[in-house]
């Protein structure tokens, strides 16, 4: 039973590094998504930057528009001019035709200060871009080892859990059944591993009846705190 109780947690073992191969494949997507949103984020510099410089541009073709109304209108006084009678009404339309060149003077260095900010605007994209470009660059190396582990992790795992069913072949019917019975009640932990004197798992003192019986006895003896099976190492006696 010694010998079986070795192989059982040794069982335990791998079923502790199945579960924990199992956390790490479950994780590392999470962190995947968690990297490429970062490095998407980073690019809502370049898409504000842009946004900037169409709002820039629709407000150029809108003080554009603005200039050919005001064109028009200078047009219609110019046509009205010459049918005037009088030179009230020639002076009238003329200082109408002024005061619109005047707008059009007024708008056109609207127009110009909004060129001169879409430069800017341009310069700015063109340096977020480099700039991002190094970003994702970084991003997609840490984000391309992930996946890598990602992968040699599903291969371990596939490794550990051919190992594991070979192991359970070695065990004790009846040990194995217990094992699994325990297994899902005790949420995966079934043998606790005794180094001195406490429970390895629930950390209560053993008696020290029991810790004789589990060198002496080949019983299988349970924890009377966590109800888990308990183990315990016995060195080999040195050879004379």
């Amino acid at each position: 039973m010694k010998e079986g109780l070795d192989i059982l947690f040794a069982l335990q073992q791998k079923d502790d590094q199945l579960k924990e191969i199992e956390s790490i494949i479950k994780e590392i997507p999470l962190k995947i998504k968690e990297m490429e949103d970062e490095r998407d984020s980073r690019s809502e510099m370049i898409e504000k930057a842009k946004k900037k410089l169409q709002e820039n541009s629709e407000a150029r073709k809108k003080l554009e528009r603005e200039i050919a109304v005001i064109k028009e209108r200078i047009n219609k006084y110019k046509e009205q001019m010459k049918k005037v009678t009088t030179n009230k009404e020639f002076q009238g339309f003329n200082n109408e035709i002024k005061f619109e060149e005047t707008n059009i003077v007024g708008v056109e260095e609207k127009i110009i200060e909004k060129m001169i900010e879409s430069d800017e605007i341009m310069g700015l994209i063109r340096e977020k871009e480099s700039e991002y470009g190094k970003i994702a660059d970084e991003y997609n190396q840490k984000i391309g080892d992930m996946r890598s582990n990602l992968e040699y992790h599903r291969a371990k795992l596939a490794e550990e859990t051919r190992s594991k069913k070979e192991l359970r072949a070695r065990v004790d019917p009846k040990l194995l059944k217990a094992y699994d019975n325990l297994f899902v009640k005790k949420v995966g932990k079934v043998v606790s591993c005794v180094q001195s004197d406490f429970c390895g798992v629930c950390n209560i003192k053993i008696r020290p009846q029991v810790l004789s019986e589990m060198i002496l006895s080949d019983d299988v003896l349970i924890c009377e705190n966590c109800g888990r099976i308990l183990y315990k190492k016995i060195a080999d006696e040195p050879e004379e």
